[in-house]
């Protein structure tokens, strides 16, 4: 496969050359090639708050370096994101500033020299090094490799987003803090019939989050390490478990109808509009729960944890919350490689977390941040007093899994639930991913 994307890349570079034949360099083009380029591929793109202040430093970065371009090829997108990053590592092409999803295959990608150690960065610069929380620098130290290899860009607990105003209209009079209480409150927003919560399973992630909390609640964060490791099955007894929970909520039409042909934007936009009680997500989208452009309920939506199961009082407080690295390429030197630090740092700042902070509610795990609380809403402070109660971290279930595979198949096995596959059926679609690679 590596080999394929490695010749259509070296085909569409060639085709571009022939393409270009015969046209004279025009000074500027000449004036670009002489500057040094510095690429970005990060899912920083689209037109929300902390896209623009992410480019706002990316232009003051320029400014202040006339010598320097930036060529940012961020992507929103998930798939064209995987799509362009397989692309550069099959190629070896990768960019200055990058993000791998997951920690399992790091080990394969520092042994090959793709990703820079920022250990000696952080402890040369010390203002900006010791600002990071140690448990989210600590993620990225990798088992069996000195260092540390990402910089955390991004943190938050991923919760229930709620409305409590369509809630009381259904008799509920708070949040279902347990599994038995959530399908209570299911049951009766469906019968004043409202979509009791907004899933798009086209958009396969939020079918993948809702299994993350279900396993995380049921088995703790520590089993996704052994699902990893392989020390635990996906057919195992307790796994299926956590798969016909997800079964369940669909059966009882928690998730409205056709679910699985309907995309998250979508979803999106009927919970802001009132048309879906609950929606699970994480701090990215405060900016519109909080914006009366958006949603008239801006007072009205709250967040909360997910329900915890009774029988496993244990594993109240671990927790799905998101964790995002900028990497930088490892093969930099020179110019190239100072610029890109000095980038890194600008993007990662204490004054730039407490810019992200402030202006687009959007969190950089730093503890030297003094967020001004006037200027940031009661929803975002709610999720950083919630997700600092997290006894157990996670992320997705298959960031600890070698395969580069299971991020798409589990996925499309949880949606397959959605049309009628069994949980026995999908934990074995996935058990045979696992067991054809050995």
């Amino acid at each position: 496969m590596k080999k394929v994307l490695a010749l259509v890349l070296a085909l569409s570079m060639t085709l571009g050359v022939a393409g270009c034949t015969g046209k004279k360099d025009s000074s500027a083009d000449k004036g670009n090639q002489d500057k040094v380029k510095i690429r970005l591929l990060t899912r920083m793109a689209g037109t929300s708050n902390q896209v623009k202040i992410f480019k706002d430093i990316v232009k003051e970065f320029e400014n202040k370096h006339p010598d320097a371009m930036v060529v940012d090829e961020s992507q929103g997108d998930e798939s064209s994101f995987n799509n362009k990053l397989k692309t550069d590592l099959a190629s070896g092409t990768l960019p200055n500033i990058f993000r791998i999803q997951g920690v399992a295959n790091l080990g394969e990608y520092i042994k090959s020299g793709l990703l820079m150690d920022m250990d000696p960065i952080l402890k040369e610069d010390t203002k900006w090094g010791s600002g990071f929380t140690e448990g989210a620098l600590s993620y990225y130290q990798v088992q069996g490799n000195k260092g540390t290899y990402a910089i955390p860009m991004e943190s938050g607990l991923i919760g229930v987003y709620y409305n409590e105003e369509i809630f009381k209209q259904a008799g509920i009079e708070k949040f279902p803090e347990t599994w038995g209480e959530f399908k209570k409150a299911i049951e009766k927003l469906n019968a004043i019939k409202i979509k009791p919560i907004a899933l798009g399973a086209k958009t396969t992630y939020m079918a993948g989050h809702l299994h993350d909390q279900i396993f995380y609640k049921w088995m703790g964060t520590e089993a996704a390490k052994k699902l990893g490791s392989r020390e635990m099955k996906w057919t195992d007894p307790e796994v299926i478990k956590t798969l016909g929970f997800v079964k369940e909520l669909n059966d009882m039409n928690a998730f409205g109808k056709n679910a699985a042909g309907i995309s998250d934007d979508i979803v999106l936009t009927e919970f802001l509009q009132g048309k879906a009680g609950m929606i699970i997500t994480g701090p990215w989208n405060i900016g519109k729960f909080t914006s009366e452009k958006d949603t008239k309920y801006t007072k009205s939506i709250k967040v909360a944890k997910f329900p915890y199961f009774e029988e496993k009082p244990q594993f109240k407080d671990n927790d799905m919350q998101i964790l995002s690295p900028y990497m930088v390429s490892g093969k930099l030197q020179g110019k190239e490689k100072e610029y890109t630090i000095e980038l890194l740092k600008m993007l990662t700042s204490a004054d730039a977390a407490k810019r992200f902070a402030e202006e687009s509610q959007f969190l950089i795990p730093r503890k030297d941040i003094n967020i001004d609380k006037s200027k940031v809403s009661e929803l975002f402070l709610k999720n950083i007093e919630l997700g600092a109660t997290s006894t157990g971290i996670a992320v997705d279930v298959f960031d600890f899994d070698p395969l580069p595979s299971m991020q798409d198949r589990t996925r499309n096995s949880i949606v397959s639930m959605f049309v009628g596959n069994t949980p026995d059926k999908a934990a074995q679609e996935i058990q045979t991913e696992i067991d054809k690679e050995k």
